[in-house]
C-alpha cells in the first residue's frame, strides 16, 4: 500500500493506493494520528487508487471514523472504486462511514483550496 499526504489550508487529504489488508491496515490509522497533532479539521481519504480492501482495511477505516467524530474533525473517503465499494456494501457498512463513490478530485472538496506541494510521510522520498 502507498500512502501520500497533501495538505490544503486546514484539511488533509490522503491518497492511497494498492491494497489495504491486515498486513498494512493500521498505517492508515498512524497517519491519522500523526496529522492530528498538525491541528488539521478535515480528512479526506482518496481511495480511487486501492484495488482490495479486505476486513482489517473495514476495520481501520471505521476506527478512523470513529476517532475522528470523537474529536470533532470532519472526514470524508472519496473516488471509492466500485470493488471496494462492493466489499463495503456486502458488510452493510455504506450508511457508517461517509463515502462518496463518484469521480471527485479531493483537491476540489468543500473546505479545500490551495495545492501546496505534496508532503510525504515520513521516511518517505518527496516527489
Amino acid at each position: 500500500m502507498d500512502v501520500r499526504v497533501r495538505f490544503f489550508e486546514e484539511s488533509c487529504i490522503v491518497d492511497v493506493a494498492g491494497e489495504i489488508d491486515m498486513y498494512n491496515a493500521s498505517r492508515l490509522e498512524d497517519v491519522v494520528y500523526a496529522v492530528m497533532e498538525k491541528k488539521v479539521c478535515a480528512f479526506i481519504f482518496n481511495l480511487k487508487r486501492v484495488k482490495y480492501i479486505d476486513s482489517s482495511g473495514i476495520g481501520a477505516l471505521l476506527s478512523i471514523n470513529s476517532m475522528l467524530a470523537r474529536n470533532a474533525l470532519a472526514f470524508r473517503i472519496v473516488n471509492v472504486p466500485a470493488a471496494v465499494m462492493k466489499v463495503l456494501e456486502l458488510a452493510r457498512l455504506v450508511g457508517s462511514l461517509p463515502l462518496e463513490r463518484t469521480e471527485l478530485d479531493p483537491s476540489n472538496a468543500p473546505g479545500v483550496s490551495r495545492l501546496p506541494p505534496e508532503c510525504p510521510l515520513p521516511g518517505q522520498a518527496g516527489p
